[in-house]
Protein backbone atom coordinates (compact mmCIF):
# COMPACT_ATOMS: atom_id res chain seq x y z
CA UNK A 1 0.00 0.00 0.00
CA UNK A 2 1.15 3.12 -0.80
CA UNK A 3 -0.25 6.62 1.27
CA UNK A 4 0.97 10.36 0.42
CA UNK A 5 1.28 13.37 2.16
CA UNK A 6 3.15 16.44 1.50
CA UNK A 7 6.88 16.94 2.38
CA UNK A 8 10.16 18.43 0.93
CA UNK A 9 13.21 16.64 -0.02
CA UNK A 10 17.02 16.70 -1.41
CA UNK A 11 19.24 14.21 -3.23
CA UNK A 12 22.51 13.75 -5.93
CA UNK A 13 24.44 10.40 -8.62
CA UNK A 14 26.86 9.58 -11.39
CA UNK A 15 29.45 6.57 -13.41
CA UNK A 16 29.66 3.80 -16.78
CA UNK A 17 27.73 0.45 -17.18
CA UNK A 18 28.70 -2.57 -15.13
CA UNK A 19 26.95 -5.34 -13.21
CA UNK A 20 27.91 -5.96 -9.68
CA UNK A 21 27.59 -9.54 -8.76
CA UNK A 22 24.69 -10.32 -6.49
CA UNK A 23 25.63 -9.36 -2.61
CA UNK A 24 23.62 -9.28 0.30
CA UNK A 25 21.70 -5.65 1.24
CA UNK A 26 22.88 -3.76 3.41
CA UNK A 27 20.91 -3.42 6.79
CA UNK A 28 19.86 0.42 6.79
CA UNK A 29 21.76 1.02 3.25
CA UNK A 30 21.97 0.37 0.10
CA UNK A 31 24.05 -1.38 -2.60
CA UNK A 32 24.60 -0.29 -5.89
CA UNK A 33 24.13 -3.41 -8.25
CA UNK A 34 23.90 -2.13 -12.26
CA UNK A 35 25.62 1.18 -13.48
CA UNK A 36 24.97 2.66 -16.86
CA UNK A 37 26.63 5.73 -18.26
CA UNK A 38 27.86 8.48 -15.55
CA UNK A 39 26.74 8.16 -11.94
CA UNK A 40 27.90 10.04 -9.03
CA UNK A 41 27.66 9.95 -5.27
CA UNK A 42 28.00 12.34 -2.79
CA UNK A 43 28.65 10.73 0.33
CA UNK A 44 26.84 12.42 4.00
CA UNK A 45 26.87 16.00 1.50
CA UNK A 46 30.52 15.49 0.60
CA UNK A 47 31.63 16.50 -3.18
CA UNK A 48 30.35 13.75 -5.44
CA UNK A 49 32.78 11.20 -6.75
CA UNK A 50 32.22 8.64 -9.24
CA UNK A 51 29.82 5.62 -8.48
CA UNK A 52 31.35 2.01 -8.66
CA UNK A 53 29.37 -1.03 -8.63
CA UNK A 54 29.52 -3.07 -5.14
CA UNK A 55 29.73 0.45 -3.31
CA UNK A 56 27.38 0.59 -0.64
CA UNK A 57 25.35 3.73 0.24
CA UNK A 58 24.65 4.45 3.70
CA UNK A 59 22.11 7.27 5.42
CA UNK A 60 22.47 10.63 3.95
CA UNK A 61 24.69 9.58 0.91
CA UNK A 62 23.05 10.48 -2.65
CA UNK A 63 23.29 9.09 -5.75
CA UNK A 64 22.53 11.10 -9.14
CA UNK A 65 22.41 10.49 -12.12
CA UNK A 66 23.51 12.52 -16.03
CA UNK A 67 21.56 12.33 -19.18
CA UNK A 68 21.17 8.73 -20.75
CA UNK A 69 22.13 7.34 -17.56
CA UNK A 70 21.06 4.58 -14.83
CA UNK A 71 21.95 3.25 -11.55
CA UNK A 72 19.83 0.12 -9.75
CA UNK A 73 20.56 0.10 -6.37
CA UNK A 74 19.56 -2.85 -3.99
CA UNK A 75 18.32 -1.85 -0.57
CA UNK A 76 17.21 -3.17 3.42
CA UNK A 77 13.96 -5.24 3.18
CA UNK A 78 14.45 -6.55 -0.50
CA UNK A 79 13.75 -3.19 -2.29
CA UNK A 80 14.92 -3.16 -5.22
CA UNK A 81 15.25 1.29 -6.67
CA UNK A 82 16.08 1.86 -10.48
CA UNK A 83 17.44 5.65 -11.13
CA UNK A 84 16.52 6.86 -14.51
CA UNK A 85 18.17 9.70 -16.03
CA UNK A 86 18.78 12.93 -15.05
CA UNK A 87 18.03 12.00 -11.45
CA UNK A 88 18.75 12.30 -7.62
CA UNK A 89 17.98 9.82 -4.57
CA UNK A 90 19.02 10.18 -1.12
CA UNK A 91 19.11 7.26 0.91
CA UNK A 92 17.71 7.99 4.77
CA UNK A 93 17.61 4.60 6.23
CA UNK A 94 15.67 2.99 8.64
CA UNK A 95 13.18 5.72 10.03
CA UNK A 96 12.24 6.18 13.04
CA UNK A 97 8.47 5.22 14.38
CA UNK A 98 6.68 2.36 15.18
CA UNK A 99 7.09 0.69 12.06
CA UNK A 100 10.49 2.01 11.29
CA UNK A 101 10.10 1.63 7.58
CA UNK A 102 13.42 1.77 4.83
CA UNK A 103 13.28 5.53 3.83
CA UNK A 104 14.39 6.98 0.10
CA UNK A 105 14.13 10.69 -1.13
CA UNK A 106 13.70 11.08 -4.62
CA UNK A 107 14.33 15.37 -5.01
CA UNK A 108 14.81 15.04 -8.57
CA UNK A 109 13.71 13.02 -11.91
CA UNK A 110 12.09 9.07 -11.81
CA UNK A 111 12.79 5.87 -10.06
CA UNK A 112 10.98 2.75 -10.11
CA UNK A 113 10.63 0.33 -7.12
CA UNK A 114 10.11 -3.48 -6.75
CA UNK A 115 9.04 -4.10 -3.43
CA UNK A 116 8.10 -8.04 -2.20
CA UNK A 117 10.31 -7.53 1.46
CA UNK A 118 8.55 -6.62 4.78
CA UNK A 119 8.92 -3.75 7.17
CA UNK A 120 7.41 -0.99 4.74
CA UNK A 121 9.26 1.51 2.73
CA UNK A 122 9.02 5.72 2.88
CA UNK A 123 10.25 7.26 -0.82
CA UNK A 124 9.84 11.21 -0.25
CA UNK A 125 9.63 13.81 -3.38
CA UNK A 126 9.22 17.44 -2.59
CA UNK A 127 5.50 17.63 -2.96
CA UNK A 128 4.28 13.90 -1.69
CA UNK A 129 5.28 10.82 0.31
CA UNK A 130 4.51 7.29 -0.46
CA UNK A 131 4.42 4.55 2.16
CA UNK A 132 4.13 0.73 0.71
CA UNK A 133 4.29 -2.54 1.70
CA UNK A 134 4.94 -5.03 -1.24
CA UNK A 135 3.98 -3.18 -4.16
CA UNK A 136 5.68 -2.38 -7.79
CA UNK A 137 5.46 1.06 -8.63
CA UNK A 138 7.44 4.23 -9.93
CA UNK A 139 7.55 7.63 -8.98
CA UNK A 140 8.79 11.16 -11.19
CA UNK A 141 8.93 14.64 -9.59
CA UNK A 142 9.22 17.04 -12.84
CA UNK A 143 8.17 20.08 -13.47
CA UNK A 144 6.52 20.98 -10.44
CA UNK A 145 4.44 17.58 -10.07
CA UNK A 146 4.95 14.59 -8.32
CA UNK A 147 3.45 11.64 -10.46
CA UNK A 148 2.97 7.85 -9.32
CA UNK A 149 1.75 4.96 -11.01
CA UNK A 150 1.09 1.55 -9.73
CA UNK A 151 1.89 -1.78 -11.29
CA UNK A 152 1.51 -4.20 -8.97
CA UNK A 153 -0.60 -3.78 -5.43
CA UNK A 154 -2.50 -0.70 -4.27
CA UNK A 155 -1.54 2.78 -3.71
CA UNK A 156 -3.55 5.25 -1.34
CA UNK A 157 -2.20 8.48 -1.85
CA UNK A 158 -2.91 11.76 0.87
CA UNK A 159 -2.51 15.26 0.28
CA UNK A 160 -3.93 18.43 1.07
CA UNK A 161 -7.07 17.80 -1.70
CA UNK A 162 -7.73 14.47 -0.02
CA UNK A 163 -7.20 10.67 -0.56
CA UNK A 164 -7.34 8.66 -3.56
CA UNK A 165 -6.88 4.73 -3.99
CA UNK A 166 -4.82 3.36 -7.12
CA UNK A 167 -4.85 -0.42 -8.60
CA UNK A 168 -3.03 -1.74 -10.89
CA UNK A 169 -2.60 0.41 -14.01
CA UNK A 170 -3.49 3.34 -12.28
CA UNK A 171 -2.01 6.46 -12.19
CA UNK A 172 -2.53 10.21 -10.14
CA UNK A 173 -0.48 13.46 -10.28
CA UNK A 174 0.14 15.84 -7.40
CA UNK A 175 1.05 19.16 -7.47
CA UNK A 176 3.66 21.34 -5.49
CA UNK A 177 0.67 22.46 -3.11
CA UNK A 178 -0.62 18.89 -2.21
CA UNK A 179 -3.86 19.30 -4.51
CA UNK A 180 -4.81 15.50 -6.30
CA UNK A 181 -5.70 15.05 -9.72
CA UNK A 182 -8.44 12.65 -10.77
CA UNK A 183 -6.69 8.88 -10.70
CA UNK A 184 -6.57 7.58 -13.72
CA UNK A 185 -5.56 4.17 -15.56
CA UNK A 186 -2.80 5.75 -17.51
CA UNK A 187 -2.76 5.01 -21.83
CA UNK A 188 -0.01 2.63 -22.82
CA UNK A 189 2.33 5.30 -24.13
CA UNK A 190 2.73 7.12 -20.67
CA UNK A 191 3.44 3.88 -19.06
CA UNK A 192 5.87 3.30 -21.92
CA UNK A 193 7.52 6.67 -21.30
CA UNK A 194 8.10 5.15 -17.75
CA UNK A 195 9.70 2.02 -18.75
CA UNK A 196 11.63 4.10 -21.33
CA UNK A 197 13.55 5.97 -18.89
CA UNK A 198 13.69 3.23 -16.25
CA UNK A 199 14.88 0.29 -18.46
CA UNK A 200 14.83 -3.12 -18.17
CA UNK A 201 15.55 -3.49 -14.74
CA UNK A 202 12.18 -2.09 -13.95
Amino acid sequence: MITIYRQVGIAVAACLTFVAPASAQPAGGCVIQRIEGTVTVSAGGASPMAAQTGQTLAASDTVRTLPASRVSLGCAGSLKVVVGPDSAVTVEGVLAGGSQPFGLRLLEGIAGFLFKGSGGVQVRTPSAVAAVRSTEWAMRWANGVSEVFTREGTVTVSADGGTANLGPGDGIDVSDTGVLKPVAQWRPPRIARFGELLGADW
